[in-house]
């Protein structure tokens, strides 16, 4: 033990000091066929970063001719399934229809009991990301392992964020790329009508087609500071568990910390905190500047956004292990917590990160026991937190979902868990992402969030936090099947605007045809992401 921990401060040192290192301030230019010019300039701070001003960099088609022969009838079922032309346009389309009110016919039978549904359907703004290329060739690398260097498919797993001084929605798509991959920023501007996206963040990063690069951005995209437009992320790997060596040959060292300017386009990039690492969930208190992230295999990062230094770097203590996909922060008292993800701990227990002690504990609370049978998660046991409001409520609460479709409520000042009852009474139980009302009221989130929504009507979910009512806004699905050839799949991502009128939403989704999806061994929709801005009608949402 206690060599581990002489092993860990080493760790800590090490990359504390590698974090303050001198960065280049020349002037870069990409080679020909690289991409365009740009300008690579040091950022005026005390340690280290590189600015990346005006990157435009526009990506294209791949030719029919290198498409892989899976790639080209997928091309073909997406160009007929898309009715209207909206895949290679980007066009916004917006419905309203009561249509979207009515239950799938297995779902009837909860209608009353278990939730109740709208009694006004909302006006829906819908439009394709403009993620280019669409479709894919065979990899430009051919990986010497087991686990392949495919490209595909497109999807989003990153949580959104709006600038209130636009009214504009960000989040995040990438190709699940391992070399010539693509990961961009969307925006999207409800007041055009307008969808577009970033340059490619591994174009920034300068790396060539033949580097390992990564194809994902996994984590919340946080404004910081507050009111700035600077939109914080870290990068991730597509290929698991890791990277072989061949690809870290190549001269790929790990994930990233950068940030997006969305008001200039500009991109910094604070290199590799950790080498060998890569992110899978990552968050920014936003009110003491420090950025955290975990790991594939579950090292924690505290990274002091200000001070541009490293907090923490590396493994928990001895019977605690960071679980990678939920990190809660409560911006009261800047305490950051999980759920244990140490095997030692069925009960998968509340795990604390205090930043000013820079300990962690585990605490008494656990989630809820799931009593339900689920499709995804662990049936009768205790399974993580996987979702959580961003700020407690006036009640001084968070409000949570487990993998399994448990809400609850924690309470930071107590350390107690309060169990709600399940998020959704059909099977598409699995929620990724909520967004809370100004007031507090209300709680939204939308169920089926790994490509299933639209096996169980892709709905849109308000819980009353006052009465416990769970209330259907609007069933997606057949809807848009129906009417522009596209399925539904989940979403990782909502964000509601500042006035708690309009609900973004990021989706997974396909072009394709509902008999061929569900011969697939997987009938996860995922292919073509799209944007929606949900406007709740006003008599929905009185608080």
């Amino acid at each position: 033990m206690k060599k581990y921990f002489l092993f860990l401060f080493s760790v800590i040192i090490l990359f504390s000091l590698s974090s303050c290192t001198k960065a280049t301030s020349k002037t870069q230019t990409l080679k020909k066929g690289e991409g365009n010019s740009e300008k690579v300039e040091k950022i005026p701070c005390k340690c280290f970063g590189k600015l990346h001003r005006g990157v435009n960099i526009v990506e294209k088609e791949t030719p029919d001719n290198e498409l892989l022969p899976s790639e080209k009838e997928r091309k073909k079922i997406a160009e007929k399934q898309d009715k209207y032309g909206l895949m290679y346009s980007s066009k916004v389309v917006t419905d309203r229809d009561k249509s979207m009110l009515i239950p799938p016919e297995h779902i009837k039978k909860f209608v009353g009991k278990d939730i109740i549904i709208a009694k006004e359907a909302p006006e829906i703004d819908f439009a394709i990301v403009p993620e280019r290329p669409f479709f894919f060739s065979a990899p430009v690398v051919k990986s010497k392992s087991k686990i392949p260097n495919t490209t595909g498919p497109w999807s989003n797993w990153s949580q959104a964020n709006y600038y209130s001084k636009t009214g504009k929605f960000y989040s995040s798509v990438g190709d699940h790329g391992k070399y010539n991959a693509h990961i961009y920023i969307v925006e999207y501007d409800p007041a055009l009508k307008k969808v577009k996206v970033s340059t490619n963040i591994n174009r920034i990063l300068g790396r060539k087609k033949t580097q390992f690069a990564e194809g994902k951005i996994h984590g919340w995209l946080n404004f910081y500071p507050p009111g700035s437009p600077k939109l914080w992320f870290c990068t991730y790997w597509a290929k698991y568990p890791e990277p072989d060596e061949e690809d870290y040959a190549t001269g790929y060292k790990g994930g990233h910390i950068m940030y997006y300017n969305v008001e200039t386009g500009d991109v910094a990039d604070f290199g590799v905190p950790l080498e060998r690492a890569s992110w899978p969930y990552h968050r920014v208190d936003t009110k003491r500047g420090i950025l955290y992230a975990v790991g594939m295999f579950s090292e924690f990062l505290a990274w002091d956004i200000n001070k541009q230094k490293v907090k923490w770097a590396g493994y928990l203590p001895a019977g605690m292990k960071w679980w990678v996909r939920a990190i809660l922060i409560d911006d009261k008292t800047g305490m950051v917590y999980t759920t244990n993800m140490d095997p030692s701990d069925p009960q998968k227990h509340f795990i604390k990160y205090d930043p000013y002690k820079n300990r962690f504990y585990k605490l008494k609370c656990h989630p809820p026991k799931n009593v339900k049978p689920v499709k995804r998660g662990e049936a009768g046991t205790y399974n993580h937190m996987r979702a959580q409001t961003a700020k407690r409520g006036p009640n001084g609460l968070f409000y949570g979902v487990t993998i399994t479709g448990e809400l609850f409520t924690f309470d930071p000042d107590k350390e107690e868990v309060t169990y709600l009852g399940v998020n959704w009474p059909g099977t598409e139980r699995y929620t990724t992402s909520m967004a809370r009302s100004p007031k507090g009221r209300y709680v939204y989130y939308l169920p089926g969030a790994h490509g299933h929504a639209y096996l169980d009507g892709a709905p849109v979910m308000q819980y009353d936090t006052k009465t416990g009512k769970k209330k259907v806004l609007a069933f997606l699905h057949p809807y848009y099947y129906n009417k522009y050839g596209y399925i539904i799949g989940g979403t990782f991502s909502i964000k509601l605007d500042d006035k708690g009128e309009n609900l973004f939403v990021m989706w997974n989704g396909v072009f394709d045809t509902l008999e061929h999806r569900k011969s697939l061994d997987r009938p996860d929709a995922f292919g073509q992401n799209s944007v929606m801005l949900i406007r709740i009608p006003a008599s929905e949402r009185v608080e």
